[in-house]
């Protein structure tokens, strides 16, 4: 039978699915119920496709009696001895719901998706990016927050605008190829420098993901802007830190070469100047050539102390003297057309500072203040000693007493009002196209609050501006100053090398790599009635140590070749032979690290003369002691 036959006898009442199939597995006949059935199912009516699993789900293949369970049905096979099979199908529905649960379920599960909702919208509002969706027309279907406040916008105005109306056109020109490519459904990462409303510029990191429903096409993008402009002043300003340290690494080496030389023409030139006497030559060549030799030491030594890297070592120190000195610098370096003022009272109080720090805060002042004046103006620095009163010092957060203030002033442009309260944040700069790093004003706020100072600052638009920096006086230091060397005595000049006396003193070790300066310093420390010998490294010292039992003086260059070093060899000698004098010498300043107890130091260049006024006193040798 290749047709199953109905036989509408009572079939129509029975609720039931029933179908009996043959031995062959054809359908022989079915009620309504079961015709309904596997039409639904979109099946035929064979038992194979039953058992198979084609019409109801997962039946086991062979033939038998049993109860089988789907997820909606459930069939029963019974065999009509050995004459077919019959198949009756009952539909498994599920339990009634309570209305009333329902509608719990449907309120709860709105509460859900309401919170959901909220906690998205915060989220997309309070991320550290602009976030929208565009569809492929490029009308703007949502924006958060940050996206339209960027723009001067709500999300609200700005949902429905086209991102042409919105974007500025030279950001949507570099842009279009971009959207045109997240519009055919390409994943797109760019990164450029976007022009914002009131002449803004920021450097964006730009997401495009493209927006499929359902059906798989594209309809749109999704817009995630992230602002790098920080990160990449801070990767700037990285770079420009590691120029400036290599600067003074390779600064720091040179003028180790440069003070050495400094020294030999000085201790050539002065003995020279001296023998000439009231000569002409004197006055028209020596002392001109001695004058410069000399400004190019203080040259070196200031350029040095504003480059090294090092510790905070605040000393008790002459504001006034400081500041001439880095003016005298600074007069050398900006334009002829800016006029720079000093001015201070004749009495002031030592403040416990870092020195360099304090001459980098006053150049990083004076060069903002150069490019505020544009090069034409005024810039004046006024000294004086100011007494904070208790009602002052409550508001600045300082202790009250006698204070160092300087005020530093120029008549440029000014600071405006909106960001004036922003110029001390690192990296923030007002000036356009890259041309500040943001760290000047920074630099100069970190180092008056290290002194236990304050920093105040005055500016309107096209007037100018002042900074006051009230620093405290060594009485209101929270540690004792650190005792500064006494001035030098005046020293006769040598006798001519005719006039010499012969030695009377213990032998003098000179250890120097530079044999020009060796030679200098071994004649004049002859001249001055010493007995010298000298070495050119470190271990060359100690092994003539080791055999002269007469060297009474030790005077070495810190920067020698080798392993060891003259601050090793001078360590080595305060272990072994505490009784030996030692005075180290350095074109460098000096080291900030445990010093040696009881050891000189002499910076470079300097007049051998001022060496022999170091040098403590040497024990005379037997033969010249008294009976």
């Amino acid at each position: 039978m290749g047709k199953a036959q109905a036989y509408p006898q009572g079939e129509g009442r029975i609720g039931q699915a029933i179908a009996t199939f043959g031995t062959d597995h054809r359908m022989i006949w079915c009620n309504a119920a079961f015709a309904r059935l596997y039409r639904a199912h979109g099946a035929a009516p064979d038992l194979a496709q039953v058992l198979d699993g084609s019409l109801f789900g997962a039946v086991p293949e062979a033939m038998g009696g049993g109860l089988y369970r789907l997820p909606e049905l459930e069939l029963q096979l019974d065999d009509m001895d050995g004459a077919g099979t019959i198949v009756t199908c009952r539909q498994i529905r599920p339990p009634a719901q309570d209305p009333g649960a329902l509608q719990r379920l449907i309120e709860t599960r709105t509460r859900q998706l309401i919170a959901s909702e909220e906690r998205l919208r915060i989220i997309a509002n309070e991320v550290p990016a602009g976030i929208a969706h565009i569809d492929e027309d490029l009308t703007i279907l949502y924006a958060n927050r940050r996206f339209a406040r960027a723009y001067g916008l709500t999300p609200e105005t700005m949902i429905g605008r086209n991102t042409r109306d919105v974007l500025h056109c030279n950001t949507m020109e570099q842009s279009a190829r971009f959207f045109e490519q997240a519009r055919r459904g390409m994943v797109v990462d760019f990164e450029m420098r976007v022009e914002l409303p009131g002449a803004r510029f920021k450097d964006v990191r730009t997401l495009l993901r493209p927006a499929r429903p359902s059906s798989g096409e594209v309809i749109g993008f999704y817009l995630v802007s992230i602002d790098v402009t920080r990160r990449k002043e801070t990767m700037n300003a990285l770079m420009r830190s590691q120029k400036m340290d290599a600067l003074g690494r390779m600064a720091s080496g040179i003028s180790h070469d440069f003070n050495n030389l400094l020294t030999i023409i000085l201790g050539n030139l002065v003995p020279l100047s001296e023998q000439l006497g009231q000569s002409p030559l004197r006055e028209e060549f020596l002392r001109p050539a001695i004058s410069a030799a000399r400004r190019g030491s203080d040259l070196t030594r200031r350029l040095v102390s504003l480059a090294r890297r090092e510790e905070l070592d605040p000393l008790a120190t002459d504001i006034g003297e400081a500041t001439q000195e880095i003016c005298a610098l600074l007069r050398s370096s900006i334009p002829s057309t800016l006029t720079l003022e000093l001015l201070h009272d004749p009495v002031l109080p030592a403040a416990l500072v870092d020195r360099s720090q304090l001459e980098m805060a006053l150049l990083n002042l004076a060069l903002n203040a150069r490019d505020a004046t544009g090069g034409r103006g005024t810039i004046r620095i006024c000294l004086s000693a100011h007494d904070l009163p208790a009602e002052e010092a409550e508001v600045s957060r300082i202790p009250a007493g006698r204070y160092l203030r300087i005020l530093f002033e120029d008549d440029g442009c000014g600071i405006r009002p909106e960001i004036l309260e922003r110029i001390f944040e690192p990296f923030f700069t007002s000036k356009q196209g890259g041309a500040g790093s943001g760290l000047g004003l920074s630099m100069v706020y970190g180092f008056v609050q290290q002194s236990n100072g304050t920093i105040h600052v005055d500016s309107r638009p096209g007037i100018g501006t002042s900074f006051t920096i009230l620093l405290p006086s060594v009485d209101l230091s929270p540690a004792p100053p650190r005792a500064r060397s006494a001035p030098l005595p005046a020293r006769p000049p040598f006798p001519p090398a005719a006039q010499t006396a012969p030695p009377r003193h213990g032998v003098t070790l000179i250890v120097e790599d530079d044999a020009d300066l060796r030679h200098l310093l071994c004649r004049r420390l002859a001249h001055a009635g010493h007995a010298v010998i000298d070495a050119a490294s470190s271990q060359e010292a100690l092994a003539l140590i080791g055999q002269i039992e007469d060297i009474r003086a030790v005077i070495s260059d810190i920067d020698m070749p080798g392993t060891m070093t003259g601050l090793d060899l001078a360590v080595h000698l305060r272990r072994h032979r505490p009784d030996l004098p030692v005075t180290l010498m350095s074109g460098k300043p000096k080291p900030l690290q445990p010093w040696p107890e009881h050891v000189g130091f002499v910076q470079k260049p300097f007049d051998p003369a001022i060496l022999l006024d170091r040098l403590p006193s040497p024990w005379p040798l037997e033969s010249d002691a008294a009976p």
